[in-house]
């Protein structure tokens, strides 16, 4: 990756200084708004205030009604002067630019030019003789203004409308205002940018010490080796010095030794006598390997010296966990297994090919279609799982065919109930067809185990069932069933219930372990399963350790948002008006019996 042209330093002096130039941009144009808005409204609270004040002023009150009620072509010259030195006198204390009185035809008794007094005002005084107070930026005679008009009130009854007040404050003066809150705010704004410009200089200098003037370049590329080295491998991976002081270690290695925090602390505390011993012990060349247990788990330890120069700079220990191997020879001989049943499907299916051309070259097109036409009705391979044409879904049955075939290989017969019911497509095949397997292969495992096998042969039947969304599913099996002290232990991860002489092996690794040799709890597959249905808000249960017909262990998993919603059915299954509650737990799943 090339590197920038410019230092670490000026490049971090830049990006502070934008930052700090587009924080102030965007504060100061809010502040410019508000501080605008803030003066206006305080110059309309002003003018609104003053004509309030000046509306119920007694004498104004008289002379308003006295006006009014005479109606003459001229104000009375009295009224006039008498208006004009409360109008005067209040401008010049107030700081208005004027205060114009009329009665209740618009006509004016005050105003600053003299001669416009006697003549109706030149912006509407509806509003205000309407009894409505009202505050506006309007321009009239006197330019364009800030102006409130209140109504003036009879001094007899106190509720006729006799004339208006109209206070005005020149739009000169707000504009002044807002200009200094303006200037105000951009000086604050430049001595911040000063100041932030002085701080990032400051900072870039002191990053550059304390980096040694190492660059992030640098730096990612040292974390990326480290990384590499350490956290890349599979093997958990422990450094010691000459004096056997741990001094580093990746977060394998502490998932391994079962460390607290594994993942969240970078520091490995107590590492147990076995791997130091290891360490002790090892050879000036070549590699110490000892298997070791830790936690319950058995690790292939592997101990190396480090010389450097042919002096010793310490020594590194590589730890392994067996269950990793063991889980990678179960998929193998999963896969196996699945190669067995497919190459026993391709055969059969090329018979029927056969079959077919011979038909055609002999000219019996009309048996060659009936011949065609019967395969589409039943399927062009011929499956032992019983009762599969109850399930649509592609996914479900090729899970189902597949471990049907492996099942019929090991003398097990796999069926479906025929109440099974699964309406809509599957969304999430991975999770559905681990969990079923695994439950599906248990409980094989458990059949051919089980003492009811050599009376009557084995059996297993699987119920699917949907709910909205939600796919529910029962494996039930003719084994022997579970013991009751062992119920709650067979979804731990590592516990093995099951004898490798008691279970034939028919293409699914077993491991050993002792118990009750039911076939069920091989350490992986429950726990797997149950994890993963969790992961998705699911759950995978034991409802009966021992069945009422099958007299075998009934296990049940439950998985929401598993299936797609079929397009126009709002209908769940065993609720036709779908108001009943979809969701399922260890208690509520149906019994044999309900079912």
């Amino acid at each position: 990756m090339p590197r920038p042209h410019r230092s670490f330093s000026r490049r971090v002096l830049i990006s502070q200084l934008a930052l700090v130039i587009v924080i102030l941009a965007l504060v100061t144009g809010v502040f410019a708004w508000m501080g605008a808005r803030t003066v206006t409204e305080v110059t309309e609270t002003k003018a609104l205030a003053t004509a309030r004040t000046l509306a119920i002023d007694p004498d104004v009150r008289a002379a308003a009604t006295q006006a009014s009620a005479e109606h003459a072509d001229e104000p009375d010259e009295q009224i006039v002067t008498s208006m004009l030195k409360i109008t005067d006198d209040l401008r010049d204390r107030s700081g208005i630019s004027f205060a114009v009185v009329t009665d209740d035809r618009g006509i004016r008794l005050t105003h600053p030019d003299r001669s416009k007094i006697g003549h109706k005002v030149s912006t509407s005084p509806d509003e205000a003789l309407a009894g409505r107070e009202n505050v506006s930026h309007e321009s009239g005679t006197l330019g364009e203004t800030v102006r409130a008009k209140v109504p003036i009130y009879s001094s007899e009854d106190g509720k006729t409308v006799v004339g208006e007040v109209s206070v005005g404050i020149f739009a000169s003066v707000l504009d002044a205002d807002v200009r200094r809150e303006l200037i105000l705010l951009g000086t604050v704004a430049v001595l911040a940018l000063a100041l932030g410009g002085v701080v990032s200089v400051m900072l870039g200098r002191r990053l550059r010490r304390e980096t040694l003037g190492v660059g992030p370049e640098e730096l990612a590329e040292m974390a990326r080796d480290q990384g590499a080295v350490l956290h890349g491998l599979d093997d958990g991976v422990l450094g010691f010095d000459t004096n056997g002081t741990l001094t580093l270690s990746n977060s394998n290695a502490k998932e391994l030794l079962g460390t607290a925090s594994a993942r969240d602390s970078d520091e490995l505390v107590g590492v147990p006598d076995e791997v130091t011993a290891l360490m002790a012990e090892a050879p000036p060349e070549g590699a110490l390997r000892r298997r070791i247990t830790i936690n319950d788990r058995i690790l292939l330890a592997t101990a190396v010296r480090v010389q450097r120069d042919g002096v010793s700079v310490g020594g590194v220990v590589t730890l392994r966990d067996e269950t990793q191997m063991l889980t990678m020879a179960r998929q193998l001989e999963s896969v196996t297994a699945m190669a067995r049943a497919l190459r026993t499907q391709r055969h059969e299916f090329a018979n029927r090919l056969h079959t077919v051309l011979g038909l055609v070259d002999t000219g019996a097109t009309d048996e060659a279609h009936t011949y065609l036409s019967s395969l589409l009705g039943t399927g062009p391979i011929t499956t032992p799982v019983e009762d599969i044409d109850l399930i649509s879904d592609p996914y479900l049955r090729a899970v189902l065919e597949a471990k049907g075939t492996t099942a019929a290989e090991a003398g097990v017969n796999l069926a479906v109930t025929p109440d099974s019911l699964a309406v809509g497509a599957v969304r999430d095949p991975e999770a559905v067809t681990l969990i079923l397997g695994n439950l599906i292969d248990n409980a094989v495992r458990a059949a051919v185990a089980g003492q009811r096998y050599a009376e009557a042969g084995g059996r297993v039947e699987v119920q699917v069932l949907s709910s909205g969304t939600e796919l529910h599913a029962v494996v039930t099996d003719t084994g022997d069933g579970i013991d009751d002290e062992v119920a709650e232990k067979i979804f731990d991860e590592g516990f093995s219930t099951s004898t490798t002489d008691s279970a034939p092996d028919f293409g699914i690794g077993l491991t050993t372990g002792t118990g009750t040799g039911d076939g069920h709890g091989l350490g992986i597959g429950l726990a797997l399963s149950r994890r993963v249905a969790e992961k998705g808000g699911g759950a995978v249960w034991l409802i009966d350790a021992h069945d009422p017909d099958l007299g075998g262990a009934s296990f049940a998993m439950r998985l929401p948002d598993a299936l797609d919603d079929p397009a126009g059915d709002d209908s769940s299954y065993g609720d036709p008006a779908g108001e009943g509650d979809a969701t399922a737990d260890d208690n509520d799943f149906p019994t044999k019996e309900e079912r």
